[in-house]
């Protein structure tokens, strides 16, 4: 039995882990809103002037550039990751072509890429950026001029190149699309992120009051069933609340009448962003296993490192993306 004083230094700690949690948490939103809020008011001064800076402007600016800041740091941390098990991805060039996959979607919508075929919109050079991934990582894999380990490094880099550059471009695209109204395009990609967050805090206070049966101990040790269900509760709730008011997934979801209700359509987008966004934390936390680390890096304490932080947006991005530009047509 545990000393009744111990059992309190234990109590209050856990309180100051909550309460920590839950300050950055706020530190972060707040920076967050800043940003996209930053991003909305160059757009929206762009949009009364012409010429191809404004253009460009009008589709983005601190929010795509933000992401090349982010995803760069997050490279830096994979890379260490797959460093300590001896893997040697060809890092720098990975980094390159990651600042391209992500730029690519800002610069196509604002037509310094010249044109595309209808069909692959936003995504033609995207595509001849990955061929390019490929072509160049295989002439710095001869260039070593050693073949041992050349099959392992290579696709270390495909991987981090593919994981962070192209899944991560899809919350550019969402942000930068060219047929995206106005600038619903920045307040479409900062619920995505809301809602995965959401899901995160909900899957933590779930789990840490009620977690009594294990989602994946193998992996993730912490999570339990009871957390991940909170987790999908939390993140379907809270995208009924917005779409109920005045907001772009409103936007998204109501003027397109026929199917499913409104709500409904909420329902299941917010479902979907949970799903996927906990399927990417166990991902990384994959990585992080097999690297015998705790956490990807120590940038923000009780969060860990950048890659912590991304790695459910990395996965939910996409299918946010595809359901809100595919299946119920937004552009």
């Amino acid at each position: 039995m545990v000393p009744p004083m111990v059992q309190a230094s234990s109590g209050s700690g856990s309180r100051t882990a909550v309460f920590q949690r839950i300050g950055y948490g706020i530190l972060a939103l707040a920076v967050l809103l800043t940003i996209f809020q930053l991003d909305v008011l160059i757009a929206e001064t762009a949009a009364q002037r012409e010429g191809p800076w404004s253009e460009l402007l009008r589709r983005g600016s601190v929010v795509p550039l933000f992401f090349v800041l982010v995803f760069f740091c997050a490279t830096i941390e994979l890379g260490r990751l797959l460093h300590g098990q001896a893997v040697r991805p060809h890092l720098k060039f990975a980094q390159a072509m990651i600042a391209v996959l992500l730029l690519t979607p800002w610069l196509s919508a604002a037509g310094w890429l010249g044109s595309e075929p209808p069909q692959l919109e936003g995504f033609y050079w995207e595509i001849i950026a990955l061929a390019a991934t490929v072509i160049g990582g295989g002439l710095l894999a001869i260039a070593r001029r050693n073949p041992d380990g050349a099959l392992r490094d290579l696709g270390a880099t495909f991987l981090i190149v593919f994981y962070l550059g192209f899944l991560g471009s899809f919350g550019v695209q969402l942000r930068c699309g060219r047929d995206i109204p106005d600038q619903e395009g920045a307040w479409l990609l900062l619920v995505v992120i809301l809602l995965i967050k959401v899901s995160d805090i909900g899957a933590y206070f779930v789990g840490s009051a009620f977690g009594r049966h294990k989602l994946m101990p193998t992996i993730s040790p912490a999570k339990s069933i009871e957390g991940a269900i909170g987790g999908l509760a939390a993140s379907a709730a809270t995208a009924m609340l917005i779409a109920n008011a005045s907001s772009p997934l409103s936007f998204a979801l109501i003027h397109h009448p026929e199917g499913l209700s409104p709500l409904v359509r909420a329902a299941i987008f917010g479902l979907a962003m949970s799903a996927t966004g906990q399927m990417g934390d166990l991902l990384e936390s994959c990585f992080k296993r097999d690297a015998d680390a705790k956490d990807s890096g120590k940038v923000i304490p009780r969060f860990g490192g950048i890659l912590d932080l991304i790695d459910s947006p990395v996965l939910a991005m996409p299918v946010g993306w595809f359901l809100l530009t595919q299946v119920w047509g937004i552009v």
